[in-house]
């Protein structure tokens, strides 16, 4: 919606119309004008169109020839690379075959075809990408080949395995062979009938031999020579390696076993002992050369080509195809565009030219039979425009016998058009900041995301509520308040583009509208710039103002795509994002909305508990460290449903709060605590201490203080009261804190500091407040017997405390050790498990009736 003036547009009309000639004056004169102008117009566009085809045909032939030639110096680029390839399987297949030229001359021949394809390539990605094949992928590809090529050169390097046959396999075989060779020559020369153990003798010759005959078998299945399948070759011959190995293995335990004939040197059993260990010796390395040739990394040039070289051909394959597509493709698309042109152009003249002619003959019928109807009726139809009366359009008439009926029109128009602009504007935009409104917004957001869905594209809302504005609504006023909303407004309409729409919804809530969004990334650019263009100071009443906000953002269609839904969705990540500590962005999550529908179904139950009044008071005793009597108790609040587990505060006490501002449950439980205060002194002549906790929320809602104060006043008991506040509650708000404090302490009601030792500021918490003790956190007093840093904290905490004449709590006191140390420094009070865990009033009664002699008296 345009904001100028409705007026604007509406023609105005000179005076006195201007001297012409003749033919000017009259229909018929301008028609010949006209007609005339147009054939001009026509030889001029017939002319322009000859000299722009000849022009881009004769641009698009040059650059067709030059991408030919670019297109065949890259197909011997690939030629050479294929040759390189060829030349590579062929040294695969025979590594001691000499080729005609080398690998480095190959690989120098593709680089000088390679750099000077690049030095014809004009710049851009084709070139980039040729320029990365050249000098990295073809350096990195000859660095490989030459370490492939040292490799296949050297049978040791090419064959890793073979140095156990060669040294360690074949020492022991020939010593094997040696010593059984001497056995055997000792028995023969024996005449006194050993013909049986000479027979033994030749049987394990022969069992070895077939051990060495069947491994020499192995080894050649493993390089092809008598199998298709090598390794189904070699399973068959290590299948006898090992039968043999066994025959041979128990033979020669039988023959450890046998008396060896006198006078012999070699038949002794240590001598077959030897042979056992040999034989054993050379499993073992036959085992480790076994893992070896059966590994994918027996032959290491064949290895090195399939892991480094061939997938580096492939890669620059890959590119040099990539770049010849690249430039097939614009081959084809000049082609395509130059037929493209011819074709428009040729069109376009035959149109024009057709055109023409139907003007020049539709013109004249016109000028003949419609033109020149009767002044009266056209006047008629235009006082009725001007009544508001519905009428067909009427030409604009330029001769003087219809001027004044234009200018009647042009009045009436603008009149309707100002009336019309302005209640459209100040239907669909905020008054103050001149943003759009909610209406309009709506409308524009429902329309990007349709033009989104479309296109496939997204659409950014964002969400901003800013911080702490009622603060300074409150403080300086609606005046200064209003202020500060025009220049919010002024600041995000300079920030964001022109395409996108900023729009104030109400009160302090703005919404941003991101068209043509690519992803979360740029919305999140988007969200850190308005955040630190909001955060420059802002003048208000002569001071200094640092503004903050706080963001929620939604995607559609990534979130939703109905316009209703994608605020609702944006405003729930608003305040998750003041919830996590404002002057930041969220984005909108599915989690959120759970945790909202899981929000709803708390709020329900609790105010269903309300009215069932499910909500006490347990307490926790506090006891004196030396005396071991009661010193009173705390009241901490907790939730009996009807029907399941009690529940504590960190589940529900802060949505409690929220539902029920006007505290009257607290009210209810605070009227426990005074029955059973009254109770213990009506029973027990007992004076019985209580310590309830002050939630943040009615520390930061200056409303609230004078409910609080005016219930406690109400109580019977006020100085058996005690007020416990945390320390992080502190933090929030000091100054509301402050004066509700000292209210509380004019009562008579002391004031502890809870969780002290956690905070931010804990030194700066003593001297700023009243408080007439502190409670140690139970973070450090559950460690201090096993960490030493805790038991000193503890200790300076409790001298600090007794320095400012404050009584020192420690919370969490489980054990004798915690008690004993706590009673050694000095620690006024316990509280903890050690004493008792919150419990009911009854059973803090009973108790209290129990232990009645460690209890104060009444005074």
């Amino acid at each position: 919606m345009t904001d100028s003036n409705p007026a604007k547009g509406a023609e105005e009309l000179p005076e006195e119309p201007p001297r012409r000639l003749t033919a000017l004056d009259s229909y018929q004169g301008r028609y010949l004008i006209l007609a005339t102008l147009l054939i001009l117009a026509l030889l001029a566009i017939a002319w322009f169109g000859h000299n722009y085809v000849s022009k881009v045909t004769g641009a698009q032939v040059a650059r067709l020839e030059k991408r030919t030639n670019l297109q065949q110096q890259l197909r011997q680029g690939m030629r050479e690379l294929q040759n390189i390839e060829e030349w590579l399987h062929r040294q695969l297949i025979e590594p001691g075959l000499r080729q005609k030229t080398s690998l480095e001359e190959q690989i120098q021949r593709l680089r000088t075809k390679l750099t000077d394809l690049q030095r014809q390539l004009p710049e851009g990605e084709q070139k980039a990408l040729l320029e990365t094949v050249l000098q990295t992928r073809l350096n990195r590809f000859a660095t490989d080949a030459e370490g492939f090529l040292r490799i296949s050169h050297d049978n040791r390097l090419r064959f890793p395995s073979t140095e156990i046959m060669q040294t360690r396999m074949r020492d022991k075989a020939a010593t094997f062979t040696e010593i059984i060779t001497d056995a055997l020559d000792e028995l023969r020369d024996q005449h006194d009938g050993s013909t049986e153990l000479l027979l033994d003798g030749y049987r394990l010759h022969d069992t070895w031999q077939k051990i060495l005959s069947e491994f020499r078998l192995l080894v050649a299945n493993r390089f092809g020579v008598f199998a298709d399948d090598p390794l189904a070759g070699m399973q068959a011959r290590a299948g006898n390696i090992e039968i043999y190995m066994a025959h041979l293995q128990q033979e020669l335990k039988r023959l450890e076993k046998m008396p060896a004939p006198e006078g012999t040197l070699y038949l002794e059993p240590e001598t077959w002992q030897q042979l056992s260990r040999i034989a054993d010796d050379w499993h073992r390395e036959y085992l480790q050369l076994w893992k070896g040739l059966t590994s994918e990394n027996w032959r290491r040039d064949l290895q090195i080509y399939k892991d480094s070289l061939a997938p580096q051909l492939t890669r620059i394959q890959a590119d040099l195809g990539q770049i010849q597509a690249s430039l097939n493709q614009e081959s084809a698309g000049e082609i395509k565009e130059l037929a493209s042109v011819a074709e428009r152009l040729t069109l376009a003249i035959f149109i024009i030219t057709l055109a023409d002619i139907l003007l020049i003959f539709g013109a004249y019928l016109y000028l003949r039979t419609r033109i020149l109807k009767p002044i009266s009726a056209t006047t008629q139809a235009l006082r009725q425009e001007a009544a508001g009366i519905t009428h067909n359009q009427i030409p604009i008439p330029k001769l003087r016998e219809t001027r004044d009926l234009v200018s009647a029109f042009a009045e009436m128009r603008r009149e309707v058009w100002r009336r019309q602009r302005g209640l459209d504007y100040l239907a669909h935009h905020d008054p103050l900041t001149q943003l759009p409104n909610r209406i309009l917004f709506k409308d524009r957001l429902q329309h990007a995301i349709k033009v989104a869905q479309r296109n496939n594209q997204m659409v950014a809302l964002l969400f901003l509520d800013l911080d702490n504005f009622k603060q300074i609504n409150d403080t300086l006023g609606h005046l200064a308040g209003d202020e500060l909303l025009v220049t919010v407004a002024r600041r995000l309409k300079n920030l964001l583009r022109s395409s996108d729409t900023v729009a104030r919804l109400g009160g302090d809530e703005f919404a941003i509208l991101l068209e043509n969004i690519e992803g979360k990334r740029q919305t999140r650019n988007a969200a850190s710039k308005i955040l630190s263009a909001l955060s420059e100071p802002v003048k208000l009443a002569g001071h200094d103002f640092h503004l903050t906000a706080s963001i929620g953002i939604a995607m559609a269609p990534y979130d939703d795509s109905q316009p209703d839904n994608l605020i609702r969705d944006a405003d729930s990540a608003m305040y998750e994002a003041k919830r996590l500590g404002k002057n930041a962005y969220f984005f909108f999550s599915s989690e959120l909305l759970e945790r909202a529908t899981t929000q709803l179904n708390l709020e329900r139950e609790i105010r269903t508990a309300l009215e069932k009044e499910e909500f006490l008071f347990h307490f926790q005793p506090i006891v004196h460290t030396r005396s071991k009597k009661i010193y009173g108790v705390e009241a901490p609040i907790r939730w009996q449903p009807e029907k399941g587990p009690l529940r504590y505060p960190d589940e529900f006490v802060e949505t409690l709060l929220a539902i029920d501002n006007r505290q009257d449950f607290m009210e209810k439980l605070l009227c426990q605590i005074d029955e059973l205060q009254q109770k213990c002194i009506d029973e027990l002549q007992i004076q019985l201490p209580v310590a309830i906790n002050l939630s943040a929320s009615v520390l930061r809602n200056s409303t609230q203080h004078n409910l609080v104060l005016n219930s406690l006043k109400r109580r019977r008991y006020p100085e058996l009261l005690r007020i416990e506040i945390t320390e992080d509650t502190l933090l929030e708000d000091l100054a509301n804190a402050h004066v509700l404090l000292k209210e509380i302490k004019r009562l008579g009601i002391p004031l502890v500091l809870d969780d002290f030792g956690t905070g931010q500021s804990s030194l700066n918490h003593l001297r700023s407040f009243p408080f007439d003790a502190i409670k140690i956190d139970k973070e450090f007093v559950m460690n201090l017997d096993k960490n030493p840093e805790d038991a000193n904290l503890v200790k300076a905490v409790t001298q600090l405390a007794h320095s400012f004449n404050m009584k020192v709590v420690a919370e969490g006191v489980e054990t004798e050790t915690h008690q004993h140390y706590l009673r050694k420094i000095g620690c006024d009070y316990l509280q903890g498990y050690l004493i008792s865990k919150p419990i009911s009033s009854d059973r803090l009664f009973a108790m209290l009736e129990h232990i009645r002699s460690r209890l104060k008296v009444v005074n």
